[in-house]
């Protein structure tokens, strides 16, 4: 966990540079893929009052009959992502963020997470406005919570 804290930056645009579609970079591309996961995540539990997440809508894309084994326009899979968790999020943050720059305050994020950076380490606050939704579905479990 400490590694996404203190990594995550790196997907954050950096000055004069365009959005996530136009980059040029490893770093930008790895972490920006992962900020965009973790944005979308966020946003689905709060639309769905956490009865859904980014698992349900990568899920139902799958259900369709889609995977790797064949090339798809990413927009009809995050249209089609959208309709499985039932609120309109994947698609419209791809296209903020595909082709100009998106600002996000991680450092308040991390906080309304409830994720704080201690030295070489997190510590976790579950009275943070949005740890506890996260912690009752088992959310952090697979990340080592």
């Amino acid at each position: 966990m400490f590694d996404l804290v203190r990594d995550m930056p790196q997907g954050l645009p950096q000055f004069g540079t365009a959005g996530w579609i136009t980059l040029d970079t490893w770093g930008r591309t790895y972490w920006g893929g992962a900020l965009f996961c973790l944005l979308a995540d966020v946003e689905i539990r709060r639309q769905t009052s956490n009865a859904k997440g980014l698992e349900q809508a990568l899920r139902g894309i799958i259900d369709v009959g889609r995977d790797i084994r064949k090339d798809w326009n990413l927009e009809d899979a995050l249209r089609t992502g959208d309709r499985a968790v039932g609120v309109s999020v994947l698609h419209p943050l791809y296209m903020r963020m595909k082709d100009r720059p998106v600002s996000v305050d991680l450092d308040s994020l991390w906080s309304q997470l409830g994720i704080q950076l201690d030295g070489s380490s997190v510590r976790f606050d579950d009275g943070a406005k949005l740890a506890v939704r996260q912690i009752e579905l088992g959310y952090w479990r697979h990340l080592g919570r």
